[in-house]
């Protein structure tokens, strides 16, 4: 078979089973409720790979992860980001279980091997076509970097930890000006 006409049928293929995924997805629609499809969830995660400048994945974080930098990180995400991520990490509040994609557990390998200017950049800039949001203009830099020392933070997070941050987490709730 001639080269062209083998580069042909394999366009030809994918145009074929694009549009088949493409009549199932309009059949069943885009309901966050629905598992992603290995298709959905490989443009997701290409998506979020390719967001983020090569420059900003060089950033190194000049805050230093002392204790009271950690709480602070701890005390800015109870109010600002546990609502969709969960005090510990993991996603599992009812905002994060109707958002799609999901949040990610933010204590997996998945976050936790990516660079301190991956997390900073994603908590500036958001995430286009998800849940989340850009906080560069709600957030100081000094103050994203913080949260980047607690993300890191997250796999180690004590019980006594995450029964004080409940405390903030009540107060968020009853002053939505912390949103």
């Amino acid at each position: 078979m001639k080269p062209g006409k083998a580069v042909a049928l394999i366009l030809l293929a994918l145009a074929v089973a694009t549009a088949g995924y493409g009549l199932i997805l309009v059949r069943r629609g885009f309901s966050a409720l629905a598992t992603p499809s290995a298709i959905e969830e490989f443009a997701a995660t290409t998506a979020r790979k390719i967001a983020v400048p090569s420059t900003s994945r060089q950033l190194r974080n000049p805050i230093m992860p002392t204790t009271e930098n950690i709480r602070r990180g701890m005390e800015h995400f109870s109010y600002h980001c546990a609502p969709c991520h969960s005090n510990d990490g993991g996603g599992q509040t009812s905002w994060g279980k109707g958002l799609y994609p999901k949040p990610p557990d933010l204590r997996a390998a998945g976050t936790q091997n990516k660079s301190d200017g991956e997390l900073y950049y994603t908590i500036q800039n958001g995430v286009r076509l998800s849940g989340m949001p850009a906080f560069s203009e709600e957030h100081t830099a000094e103050q994203s970097w913080r949260l980047v020392l607690f993300i890191r933070h997250l796999p180690q997070i004590t019980p006594e930890e995450l029964s004080q941050m409940k405390g903030w987490d009540q107060n968020s709730k009853a002053d939505p000006a912390h949103f």
